[in-house]
């Protein structure tokens, strides 16, 4: 497949969408918070169930997959924080660099773009990606962030975060009731609904990623050389390495997980640096702005290299 046809296929639905919540966030005083609210709370778990409840992947590749999105975002963290130590970043800008390196924004855009490429396949190895992700994002991630900041209480309020997460009890809801074999028929009344729930997911996720994008101030750009290389050159270059290690024996799931990996900056941890940091009079750069810009050009960025890795997953030249 040529560069051409891999971007008509699967990354121009995502960037119409996408451009389309830019152009309303534009054009109106919107609010993201109460859409992004709805898609976490409602939208996204109905994903996540119905897909983990019909998936047709067994334990081994779940299990897999946990191993490998963890081994991802520890080694990509440690990547970031040496290369931050070695290039002197800013310590007020430290966590935001290490955060937006290491993780992906493999919910928003991940799941649309595995959904487009491989399917209902694609959809739940993604969902399972985030999932883990989440977890690893408010225990580890509100750590990198609280520590840095001398907040003891970090810990603390990462639990209760995770807890929190609807996402969390939908995989576990979805894991019971295969255990149990309880699968509610997938052409009865509820699991059709739970479906259609979901499947609502995709185009207001994108449609909130557009309206995140629409209120970023570039007038306040800053460097970003440094996220940005580790987020769209040396990621899918550890995702590779890791499927590698790790031996996923389904080549798409491989495939989804290295195109999980080359997703740009996520959008969460910001709302983490800007709850658990503390703001200073004397901070030459805010780490809100700085995350925020790393987030825009990641992502406007991550088209080139989404549509390049579409491109050569279509062709065999991966797993």
């Amino acid at each position: 497949m040529t560069l051409l046809g891999a971007f008509v296929s699967a990354i121009l639905p995502i960037v119409a969408i996408a451009a389309v919540g830019y152009a309303i966030g534009r054009a109106t005083d919107v609010a993201v918070g109460p859409l992004n609210t709805v898609a976490l709370n409602f939208f996204l778990p109905a994903l996540v169930f119905h897909g983990i409840a019909t998936t047709t992947l067994g334990g081994d590749a779940v299990v897999s997959l946990v191993v490998a999105v963890v081994a991802y975002l520890l080694g990509l963290m440690a990547l970031a924080f040496a290369a931050g130590h070695l290039l002197d970043v800013p310590e007020t800008l430290f966590s935001g660099v290490v955060l937006a390196s290491a993780f992906p924004n493999s919910g928003f855009v991940g799941i649309p773009l595995s959904a487009f490429v491989f399917g209902d396949l694609g959809r739940t190895t993604a969902t399972v990606f985030l999932t883990v992700q989440s977890v690893v994002l408010y225990t580890l991630g509100v750590y990198v962030v609280s520590a840095r900041e001398g907040d003891a209480a970090g810990a603390t309020s990462a639990l209760r975060e995770v807890v929190r997460l609807p996402l969390v009890y939908a995989v576990a809801a979805a894991a019971l009731v295969r255990v149990l074999g309880l699968v509610p028929p997938v052409d009865g009344t509820f699991m059709t609904t739970v479906d259609s729930v979901g499947s609502a997911a995709v185009p207001l996720m994108l449609t909130v990623v557009g309206i995140q994008l629409a209120d970023v101030d570039l007038g306040h750009l800053r460097p970003t050389a440094l996220p940005a290389a580790l987020k769209l050159g040396v990621a899918p270059l550890v995702g590779v390495v890791i499927a590698l290690a790790v031996g996923f024996t389904n080549p798409a799931v491989a495939n989804v997980f290295v195109l999980e990996c080359a997703t740009p900056a996520a959008v969460t941890p910001l709302a983490l640096v800007i709850a658990y940091r503390s703001a200073s009079a004397d901070e030459a750069v805010d780490v809100a702005e700085y995350m925020s810009t790393v987030i825009f050009v990641t992502t406007v960025a991550s088209v080139v290299v989404l549509t390049g890795l579409v491109a050569a997953i279509r062709q065999g030249l991966l797993f």
